[in-house]
């Protein structure tokens, strides 16, 4: 029976997903966990994979296309032949040491071990920087949430502009970080030295490598142009631009899984940085105001902090900062 694949829900708010570009055509064998297609949600671009073997029997969306979430994509049909049965195991004692080991190798002739996955250079770098993060920088972290009304409603009136969520999280950090510069500091054993810049970072995802752009001056910024220069990043990323992938200095990052569905989560910090934000999805809650309990979308915002470059307090005012950004009208 054919397969019908849907549009998964990777974008925040239930925003529109527009099609980039098909990466198999019709008629072509796929298998499960292949990039089907190119999509571009409010944070970035990434890959939808097939959800089964077989072959692309028929596309139903094109590319430009805005699809919603749980609509048809495409039609695979599935592979047609069945596993080849095992054959029965040789006879032999019923019990004993030998009978055990045979058996074992048995198991191993039949079922081999999954072939080892390479690792490329960046990811090599990352695991090496979170690593050397995580066994030498003194973690504690922080959760609020923030309520998004006021943020969804800069966001509509920005229309037909699509600002991407990302630039607004960049823009509340760059100005909070204004008032508690501290946090530009880097740990340098008996001082604190600065950074000597107040860019912020934020995590791109492109093909499975993890890269970090660093946003200039975000507070002096509209969240209009700090949207246009992580758009511009990330198709430099795809367009396979070096430059791109070169590593720039930021005061602090921040990390968006929110368009994955993710409400809350708690990041590593990205060395020799002092802090990292990590912002989940914008979702309704049940909020009390007033005595009464009204509706309201809200947005979690988790801060994981070098307890050796600032204190519990300081961290904590910083991160009702950012969120005070977020809440402004």
């Amino acid at each position: 029976m054919d397969i019908e694949q849907r549009m998964p829900d990777l974008a925040t708010t239930g925003s529109a997903i527009r099609v980039v570009r098909w990466l198999v055509d019709v008629g072509q064998p796929v298998r499960r966990g292949q990039p089907l297609l190119e999509v571009e949600t409010d944070k970035s671009a990434m890959e939808v994979e097939s959800i089964a073997s077989g072959r692309l029997q028929a596309v139903h969306v094109q590319t430009e296309d805005a699809v919603a979430a749980g609509q048809p994509i495409a039609t695979i049909a599935p592979d047609d032949g069945a596993p080849p049965a095992s054959a029965p195991a040789a006879p032999g004692p019923a019990g004993g040491l030998f009978a055990r080991n045979r058996e074992t190798a048995q198991g191993a002739a039949a079922n081999p071990p999954a072939p080892a996955i390479p690792l490329g250079p960046t990811q090599r770098t990352v695991a090496q920087r979170m690593l050397e993060s995580k066994q030498t920088i003194p973690h504690f972290y922080l959760h609020t949430s923030a309520n998004a009304e006021p943020l969804l409603a800069r966001r509509q009136a920005a229309a037909p502009a699509r600002i991407a969520w990302d630039a607004y999280f960049v823009h509340a950090a760059g100005r909070a970080l204004q008032k508690f510069d501290r946090l530009s500091c880097r740990f340098a054993g008996d001082h604190l030295a600065p950074s000597g810049t107040n860019a912020v970072g934020v995590a791109v995802d492109h093909a499975g490598d993890l890269y970090v752009l660093a946003v200039p001056d975000p507070a002096a910024k509209s969240p209009l142009q700090i949207s246009d220069e992580i758009r511009a990043f990330t198709a430099r990323l795809g367009a396979g631009d070096p430059e791109a992938r070169r590593r720039r200095p930021a005061a602090i990052t921040v990390t968006n899984l929110g368009a994955a569905n993710v409400e809350a989560f708690t990041a590593i910090i990205n060395p020799p940085e002092a802090a990292i934000l990590a912002i989940g999805r914008i979702a309704p809650a049940a909020v009390v105001a007033d005595g009464r309990v009204i509706p309201q979308h809200r947005v979690s915002l988790t801060l994981s902090v070098d307890h050796r470059v600032v204190n519990g307090r300081y961290a904590a005012d910083f991160l009702t900062a950012i969120a005070q950004e977020l809440e402004a009208p």
